[in-house]
């Protein structure tokens, strides 16, 4: 016969030690009454014959027998637990330790005083309080080790482990709601030392910020069709540890989010979790997470009760995952005590949030932490893993410099260097000598142990008697222990924040004492940190180890510096023969004499010493720039003496050679790939000194082609886009459309042939000698990638005439081509000659192009579009706007993507600053930080785009001015923007920029440079042609 399902009744566990301490007395009238006064009012309440107001008091005095007498007064019950917050010293509330009270075994426990500590409120339990597919005795409650193989179920006595640094500690907290609880959040993570913590229930819309300091954050937001925030669940990872997002699968009745971590050695995945307590409980969705062999953990509200996890009753949920755990394989823990504590206290706690293991080899401890007020407590799950999770602190120092020159006083490094083993001696024994003086010199400071806005003594105390008192409100579920604890925790709430304001306040005073340190302070604030992730290997798997990482990204780079593929054209191939021969020929010959005028002087030297910047990272070497300008005279003229030798013999020095190389993620791109990493190569100090004087007279007899504004003095990218524009714009007027085409040079920099640059300096008037060292300083090079504190292996690093109407634009490896006609498909016939003509060039050269980032761009309005351009074979797509040297050009011409880039930076830059712009700071400070944050952005290359903007946008410019002023000196709404300009002598944003704009071009005109003379001229145009950018110089007529 079929079965017929009935509904679950409640199963109340066994009487025992656990349930001895849980549970109030449940028959108050077995109690031995208390003395009843005789006198007074108190005797008239707790009479026999009196009002039922008397009884009711009698019945509250025996339920809670332990608890201290009443104060009765409102106003004196306040004053105490304003003391309790004010005062450190005070003795514990007697509410939080009562004084021991006799009573046998089977009234319950003699004395209620909660633990001191944020471990196990409860003693010891010895019933089975976890329970997983093949239980076993043995281990502790709450607890389980899994160093071995197999599951099991931990049973048993034992206390809480104690935290050690390699420890991973996450909290679940069912939220509900996270809007207006960050702040106690905040709190909580920095008094546990949390690294993860996963959210349940967060109820947050997509525009809403969920923010944490030093935290990253993923988050899941569920909102109903009539836009009502409900569930959601978030994951907040701590920036130092090595992680990465996972995709996001489908559930049934689930909601979670997940991470992957690598800072416990091993590969990790986190789950937060919510399940509805109405929706049916599908196994599937723990299929879904559990589908994999990496050690995985679900932390969750899944509304499944059952004793095995500690829980008071079994409820469907919960039958059905205790069965599908012992089918498949993980594991269910619950914490040893209530992790819900209903503040109706009708209703009885149990354990709601519950963790479930998946394939854990380290041990793991799960509690209750009495931190928050929420009907949900957070659970603390500690791991211990083998790594250390304390994170590196910078080192501190402190240099004598005095002992510093006093050890160089007596270097000698050599006279005469008349071959390559004699320079690379030398320089080898200066690199150690400077070393050696450097580290005698300098002291190491012990690294600061108390984190920034640590919480004093007296609130850490405070906190402390918080969770006692939540505590005992657990255990009793008394209403006035209830609403005492709300009072403390108003109270202490209020205290904390007092306190991280006066802090901030602090901060910023101090900051606002010189503009370097507020700089700095605003530098943190708009620049967050990327988060560390892992990294893809070629087989595709993660690697998390710093160790793995830095050979990945030197494996990539190595690669990346590996010069193009030659051509296989007969052309290409015996140009590039010829090009090798006659560069091996020049580098075995004898080395030339180099004129006397090319070698160094100590004065030289001294003066290129001085023009060291003072804030740049060590090379190598670990020499900073500090202590070469602290150099002796003596140890300058033997670093000059060594300068010479290298320019007479033509070999720079082997030790010099070698690069440290750190990665910086990319902006928008995948943090995993390692194509996504920016090399930054850090060098020698020395040997970038060395490189300078070279450059100086290499610039003697060179002279770059007039189109190339990169890497020249009195050129920049505002006079280059000034330069385009103006021709774009101009050529618009006359009623011809422009083609521009902006080619993307691919590694342009990372892979030149070496052999063609040493024979283009050949071709030039440089002395040959010079040419030799050149030479010398490319060849060899090599470096090693640094990750945090591990390192990789060393790597070797091995390195036509256009149309007429063709006109080019060079910025360093930004390469642009523009061709105008009166017909769209003439003028793109003309740049179609020019991409046929560079393919040859490229290969004859070994230059590579990436055709899917090389645009094209067709001003004006035009029906019909000309056929695609074609480079190397391959399409190049026409787009409607460009972003050429960091500014949006439209096919329009009118500058209106540029206008809402400026925009949206300036806003976001506002955003980030507002502590700052509305704090206390004098109005000096707070107008420098708005001209360099906000209004740079605003004005980025403004002489050059400004001017072709509408006058609606440009009064949208000055709209983010005035809220950045208003914002700044906190006036109402009855004052006037012009106002407040007039009073802090601030200009409007098109004064500003045609004050610039005059200064650049002047400046111009008047240099040295003939072809930037004129730049961008003006002409006469119709009232209805497009402006020029010279046309923002030209004084407007007065207002009317």
């Amino acid at each position: 016969m079929p079965q017929t399902m009935t509904a679950p009744q409640e199963e109340e566990p066994e009487p025992g030690p656990s349930t001895a301490v849980l549970e109030p007395p449940q028959n108050w009238r077995d109690r031995p009454e208390r003395a009843i006064p005789t006198k007074g009012l108190r005797a008239a309440k707790y009479s026999t014959e009196g009002k039922r107001t008397g009884r009711r008091r009698r019945r509250r005095i025996d339920r809670f027998p332990l608890l201290p007498p009443r104060i009765n007064s409102p106003t004196r019950q306040r004053a105490r637990l304003h003391t309790l917050i004010q005062d450190p010293d005070q003795e514990l509330h007697d509410a939080a330790n009562p004084p021991a009270t006799s009573g046998n075994a089977t009234d319950g426990p003699t004395d209620l005083r909660a633990p001191s500590g944020p471990g196990d409120p409860w003693p010891p339990t010895t019933g089975a309080t976890h329970l997983g597919a093949g239980a076993d005795d043995g281990g502790f409650a709450g607890s389980t080790d899994r160093s071995g193989s197999g599951h099991g179920a931990a049973t048993g006595t034992t206390s809480r482990p104690r935290r050690a640094p390699a420890d991973l500690r996450i909290i679940y907290w069912n939220a509900g709601g996270i809007s207006g609880k960050i702040q106690d959040l905040r709190t909580l993570v920095q008094s546990q030392d949390i690294h993860i913590v996963l959210l349940g229930e967060t109820k947050l819309r997509p525009r809403q910020q969920l923010r944490l300091p030093n935290f990253f954050v993923y988050r899941r937001d569920e909102v109903s069709p009539r836009g009502i925030a409900f569930r959601g669940t978030a994951v907040l990872v701590r920036r130092d540890i090595v992680h990465g997002g996972l995709e996001q699968p489908d559930f049934n009745n689930t909601g979670s989010i997940g991470v992957r971590l690598g800072a416990v050695g091993a590969d990790l995945r986190l789950f937060a979790a919510y399940r509805p307590p109405g929706s049916h409980f599908c196994s599937s969705d723990v299929h879904t997470i559990f589908d994999d062999s990496t050690p995985t953990i679900l932390a969750g509200d899944l509304n499944a009760k059952h004793t095995a996890w500690g829980s008071r009753v079994i409820s469907p949920a919960g039958r059905q995952l205790l069965q599908d755990s012992e089918q498949h394989g993980y594991e269910v823990i619950g914490p040893d005590t209530p992790s819900h504590i209903p503040t109706d206290p009708r209703f009885r706690a149990d354990v709601l949030d519950v963790v479930l293991c998946h394939q854990l080899p380290y041990p793991i401890y799960v509690e209750v932490l009495y931190d928050m007020d929420t009907q949900h407590l957070p659970i603390l799950i500690t791991l211990g893993t083998t790594a250390h999770m304390i994170p590196a602190r910078p080192p501190t120092h402190r240099t004598d410099w005095d002992a510093f020159r006093s050890a160089l006083e007596e270097l000698h490094i050599g006279k005469s260097f008349s071959c390559p083993e004699q320079v690379d001696t030398a320089a080898q024994r200066l690199t150690e000598e400077v070393q050696a003086a450097y580290s005698a010199g300098t002291t190491r400071l012990p690294a600061q142990t108390s984190r920034r806005w640590d919480l004093p003594p007296h609130l850490k105390l405070a906190l402390q008697k918080k969770r006692n008192l939540q505590k005992l409100w657990a255990r009793t579920r008394c209403p006035r222990i209830k609403r005492e604890l709300n009072h403390i925790t108003q109270d202490l709430r209020q205290a904390v924040w007092t306190f991280r304001g006066a802090a901030w306040e602090e901060t910023i005073e101090q900051a606002g004492e010189d503009w370097k340190s507020l700089h700095l302070l605003c530098r943190r604030l708009t620049r967050s940190p990327a988060p560390v992730c892992p990294l893809f290997d070629k087989t595709g798997t993660r690697r998390y180890a710093a160790k793995d990482r830095a050979e990945i990204l030197a494996e990539h780079l190595e690669e990346q510096f590996t010069p193009h593929t030659p051509s296989d054209t007969p052309e290409a191939a015996s140009h590039h023969v010829q090009v090798e021969r006659r560069v091996e020929e020049f580098l075995m010959a004898p080395v030339p004499p180099l004129p006397g005028d090319y070698f160094v002087s100590p004065a030289e030297t001294g003066k290129m010493i001085s023009r060291l910047p003072k804030r740049k990272a060590p090379g190598p070497d670990g020499i900073p720039t500090a202590a070469i300008r602290q150099l002796p005279r003596r140890a300058v003229v033997a670093m000059t003496r060594l300068f010479n030798g290298i320019l007479g013999t033509g070999h720079f020095p082997k030790n010099w050679k070698m690069g440290r190389v750190i990665a910086i993620p990319k902006a928008g791109k995948d943090p995993r790939l390692a194509t996504s990493q920016r090399p930054i190569t850090l060098l020698s100090h020395i040997a970038k000194l060395f490189e300078r004087i070279a450059l100086r007279r290499l610039l003697r007899h060179l002279t770059p082609r007039q189109e190339q504004f990169g890497f020249r003095s009195g050129h920049s990218t505002t006079l280059q886009l000034a330069r385009v524009l103006h021709h774009m714009a101009a050529e618009h007027n006359r009623g011809r459309r422009t083609v521009g085409v902006f080619v993307d040079i691919e590694k342009a920099f990372d892979r030149v042939w070496h052999p063609e640059l040493v024979l283009k300096l050949l071709n030039t008037q440089i002395p040959p000698a010079l040419v030799r060292t050149v030479a010398s300083f490319l060849e060899g090079r090599s470096f090693f990638v640094a990750v945090e504190d591990a390192t990789s292996d060393p790597r070797r690093s091995q390195l036509q005439d256009w149309e007429e109407d063709v006109v080019l634009a060079l910025y360093a490896d930004d390469s642009a081509y523009f061709a105008s006609s009166r017909r769209a498909d003439l003028a793109a016939a003309k740049i179609q000659r020019v991409l046929d003509l560079l393919p040859e060039w490229l290969d004859k050269w070994r230059v590579a192009v990436n055709v899917t980032k090389t645009a094209a761009i067709l001003t004006g309005q035009q029906r019909t579009m000309p056929p695609k351009l074609r480079l190397r074979g391959q399409d190049v797509e026409w787009q409607t706007k460009v972003r050429y040297l960091g500014v949006q050009i439209d096919r329009s011409m009118r500058m209106a993507a540029q206008m809402e880039q400026v925009i949206h930076q300036s806003r976001a830059a506002q955003s980030m600053l507002r502590p700052v712009l509305r704090s206390h700071l004098p109005l000096r400070a707070k107008l420098a930080l708005y001209k360099g944050y906000i209004r740079s952005r605003l004005t980025y290359a403004a002489p050059a785009w400004y001017a072709l903007c509408s006058i609606s946008q440009r009064k949208r410019i000055q709209a983010q001015q005035s809220i950045a002023l208003r914002m700044i000196v906190g006036a109402g709404r009855y004052v006037l923007n012009d106002v407040i300009a007039r009073d802090l002598c601030i200009e409007t944003v098109e004064e500003f920029i045609r004050r610039i704009a005059r200064r650049m071009f002047d400046i111009a005109d008047q240099g040295p440079h003939e072809f930037l003379r004129n730049i961008a001229p003006t002409h006469e145009r119709s009232p209805s042609g497009r402006p020029l950018p010279r046309d923002i110089t030209k004084t407007p007529p007065p207002k009317q």
